[in-house]
Order: structure tokens, then C-alpha cells, then sequence
């Protein structure tokens, strides 16, 4: 009989491999392998809430409340298929203690004025040729995600329209160059229209022009062919400008919301932004940015009463 990891391995075959993309496949293998050191050889069917509860205890030690969270639901998942098909007989994930270690809080995003002296601090005026502060520059002002960013050939740009493409994203994690690394974007909502801002078309229109090739025009900057990008690589090369601009060190997805988190500041309908952002449902959004959406509606309700007190 299976004990746990095993069956989480054939499962993950069964229900994963083929169905998700390779990142979010990697996720389920290292759970797999984290299962392995920690259970015990008491077989799948035997195996008691106590049994689950101390797996979770020992992941929880070494890591965040979040990645614990994550752990727990790839795994129950597992199990309750493993319950329909009458491998168990009772669902021992069912009610267990999370746990796991407080993470520093981080800066999720900048404010207004702050992503403006970020945004000064790149001198992209200088610049006649493409950099990775481009790059950075068009995450805040479109708050497209990193691996869409990287997508990005000269052909999704329609400088006449103002708009850019986003039909496909950027497999950055596989090591080495491959003949290409092109994969599908998050979700169908992904697959949108993003209206550009004249200055930063202004910015990358004579550069974007002048490419004479078809591949993704940021990882070009590293060379031919499509290379291995590394994300802490313009994650520090981030930090560098957040301390020159001297605002909060953000990362990359904190460009995107940064970009989010001012257009609703400026009344932005929680729809629109979420289309922006590709988020299959505005739900998403607004459980991302509730604080913000608090405040917002509060400056509404203001002007609501001193539209009507003249009444």
C-alpha cells in the first residue's frame, strides 16, 4: 500500500503533469520531496490526523505561514480525491494547526510620489539604447507581471494605437539557453490589451523600432538566443535605484502593485484595474487591495455629500 508521499507522487502525475505550467508543476514536485523526509512508513490508509498534524508541525518549524498554507492545500487536494475514490476512509487534513514562522513585513508598494522619483531615478532620457531600466520603467507603467514583461518582442507594441499586446509569457526558470522560451500566459483573462502612456511610448518608440529581430527584446539585452533570466539579478539591480530615488526597497511585483495601488488611489473602477492586471476576476483584485479601496471609497462618499448638501 502507498504511504503518503508516494501517492501524492502518482497523483500529481495523474492530475498535474501536461494540466499546469512547468513553475506551478515544480511547486507539487517540491512538496513531494519535502513529504518524503518528514512522514513516516505508516501507509496512506492508516495514517491519522496526529500523523498529518506532526508532517505539518515539522514543515512549519522551516518555513512561512504562507508556504505552510500552500503545502497543506497542494496536499489536500490529493487527499480528498484519495477519499473519493475509497483509498481512505476518512480525510485527515481536515482541521489541522497550520503554524509556521512570522515573515519581516515587506514593502509591498510605493506611493504616488515615491514611484514618480523611482521613475526620475532610472534617466531614461539618457538612455539610447534598451537597458533593463526600461524594462523596470514599463513594469510600473503598465503593471504587466515579470514574465510577461520578459515576453515582450517588437511586435506587440503598436506605438500607433498606444497599446501594448500581452499574448504569451516568459519561461525565466529553466537553466541554460533554449531554442525558445515562449509558454501560455497565467490565465485566458492574461491574454489583454494594455493602453501605453505617451511618455513611455515616447521613450521606447525609436528603440523598440530599431530591433531587427523577433525574439523577446529584454532577455536580448543579456545576448542571442533565449537566456536564463534571473529575477533576483533585476530584483538587485531594483534595490539599487529604489535607494538612489531613497523610497522603500520594493521588488519586482511590487512594481506591479505600485502601478495598481495609484490607479485606484486616482479612482480607477476595481474592474478596470483588474483587466489591466489580468486577473481572471476583479474578486482577486479587491481582496488584494481592500486598505486601498477602503480609502478610496471614503474620498467617494466626501464627495457624494458635498455633491448632494446643494441640492
Amino acid at each position: 500500500m502507498y504511504n503518503l508521499s508516494t501517492y501524492f507522487e502518482h497523483w500529481v502525475l495523474n492530475h498535474k503533469a501536461g494540466f499546469v505550467r512547468d513553475k506551478t508543476l515544480a511547486k507539487y514536485k517540491t512538496t513531494g520531496s519535502w513529504l518524503k523526509r518528514l512522514e513516516t512508513e505508516i501507509p496512506i490508509s492508516k495514517l491519522s490526523k496526529s500523523n498529518y498534524q506532526e508532517i505539518i508541525r515539522l514543515y512549519s518549524q522551516v518555513h512561512s505561514h504562507k508556504t505552510v498554507m500552500d503545502f497543506h492545500r497542494q496536499i489536500r487536494a490529493s487527499i480528498l480525491d484519495a477519499y473519493d475514490d475509497g483509498i481512505i476512509q476518512k480525510d485527515f487534513t481536515r482541521k489541522v494547526f497550520l503554524g509556521g514562522l512570522a515573515v519581516k513585513a515587506k514593502n509591498m508598494f510605493l506611493e504616488e510620489i515615491e514611484a514618480k522619483n523611482l521613475m526620475q531615478s532610472f534617466e531614461l532620457e539618457k538612455k539610447s539604447k534598451l537597458t533593463w531600466e526600461h524594462f523596470l520603467a514599463l513594469l510600473l507603467t503598465t503593471g504587466l507581471r515579470f514574465s510577461e514583461a520578459l515576453a515582450l518582442t517588437r511586435n506587440d507594441f503598436d506605438f500607433q494605437n498606444l497599446v501594448i499586446h500581452v499574448t504569451k509569457s516568459y519561461n525565466y526558470q529553466e537553466k541554460g539557453f533554449v531554442n525558445h522560451r515562449f509558454q501560455p500566459t497565467k490565465n485566458e483573462s492574461s491574454i489583454r490589451t494594455i493602453a501605453l502612456d505617451l511618455k513611455t511610448a515616447w521613450i521606447l518608440r525609436p528603440i523598440v523600432e530599431n530591433i531587427n529581430h523577433t525574439m523577446p527584446i529584454f532577455p536580448s539585452i543579456e545576448g542571442e538566443g533565449h537566456p536564463v533570466i534571473y529575477n533576483s539579478t533585476i530584483n538587485n539591480r531594483l534595490k539599487k535605484y529604489c535607494q538612489l530615488a531613497k523610497v522603500p526597497i520594493i521588488t519586482l511585483h511590487g512594481l506591479r502593485h505600485t502601478h495598481a495601488s495609484v490607479l485606484i488611489a486616482n479612482g480607477i473602477s476595481i474592474q478596470v484595474v483588474a483587466k489591466r492586471l489580468g486577473h481572471a476576476n476583479s474578486i482577486t483584485t479587491q481582496n488584494t487591495y481592500i486598505h486601498l479601496l477602503k480609502s478610496t471609497e471614503q474620498k467617494a462618499n466626501e464627495k457624494i455629500t458635498s455633491i448632494l448638501i446643494n441640492w
